[in-house]
């Protein structure tokens, strides 16, 4: 049984994201590359092969290849369907940060699929807002995993991911390690509270210097508590920075959210066929970058959005 490409999520430099519909609400969404471009999706299928299990990571159903119409193969990968949005749309909309307590059930929740990604041996190098997805119930995981890596490897470059959510170590040393996870969390729930990135907008290389010698501003406006938190996770030596496990454990995402590990079994269809029969839903495209940004960690500046 075949399926049908819907209405255009999003467009990153090598892979556009579709809708995957039954004719009434999409039910996945299908990431898709050519096929001589496709090692990046093929990596991101291998390492989600792996982390399958964790309901705070994005669900992965399978994947094939197809022939268009005009000729050209394509590799597609299936993954679930985020009816919200990402993260950083509900920043963007919430003008000025989302509540602290909405951002500690989120905290939370990145922690715990933070934990399963370190825990199975990878570093996901790219935690920012555009890669956390939110859902009609409230949930978020964790998504885009192209450039995640096996953890104590180095890369051919000392720069891997987003500049504004780099660590130290990543920026001063090429050191990526679940460490660097950990500080580009923080830089994420600083994010969420205070509506704006951590380091002020500037050319890369300045940011560059600053994220290797300063130190991220902390939201005056948080709790106390979550100030103490933000001190755990954007601790410049990455030896103290406290881990997903030992955050896990603090009365900032401690106190109200006391259940909630990796041990609900996800549904993940054999492959796409076992969905039903689909539709076509095709509708006008719709600039939404952050259901596929950009994986190219040759260039810093391009992924400084």
């Amino acid at each position: 049984m075949g399926w049908v490409r819907g209405n255009t999520l999003g467009r990153g430099t090598f892979a556009t994201v579709n809708a995957v519909s039954n004719g009434h609400d999409p039910l996945m969404a299908v990431k898709s590359a050519p096929l001589s471009e496709s090692s990046s999706l093929r990596h991101e299928k291998s390492v989600l092969t792996l982390l399958q299990g964790c309901p705070h990571i994005i669900g992965f159903f399978g994947d094939d290849v197809t022939t268009e119409r005009d000729g050209h193969r394509r590799y597609n990968l299936f993954l679930e369907y985020a009816q919200r949005g990402s993260l950083h749309d509900l920043i963007h909309h919430s003008r000025g940060g989302i509540p602290e307590s909405v951002a500690r059930r989120y905290a939370r929740s990145l922690l715990l699929g933070l934990r399963h990604v370190n825990t199975s041996g990878f570093v996901h190098c790219d935690v920012k807002p555009q890669n956390v997805l939110v859902f009609d119930d409230d949930r978020v995981k964790i998504a885009d995993f192209g450039l995640a890596r096996k953890s104590g490897l180095r890369g051919d470059s000392g720069y891997c991911g987003t500049p504004l959510y780099m660590a130290p170590e990543s920026v001063l040393r090429g050191e990526h390690g679940p460490p660097s996870d950990v500080w580009a969390f923080g830089c994420v729930v600083a994010e969420m509270v205070f509506g704006e990135t951590v380091w002020p907008s500037m050319e890369v290389e300045a940011l560059l210097f600053e994220i290797g010698c300063g130190q991220p501003k902390i939201p005056e406006m948080m709790s106390k508590q979550g100030k103490d938190f933000l001190s755990k996770c954007l601790v410049r030596e990455p030896e103290e920075r406290w881990t997903a496990e030992m955050l896990l454990d603090h009365p900032f995402v401690a106190e109200e959210y006391a259940s909630g590990g990796c041990t609900c079994a996800v549904y993940s269809p054999k492959s796409v066929f076992a969905i039903g029969e689909f539709s076509d839903l095709s509708t006008g495209d719709v600039e939404l970058d952050e259901y596929a940004t950009t994986n190219d960690s040759s260039s810093a500046v391009d992924r400084m959005q």
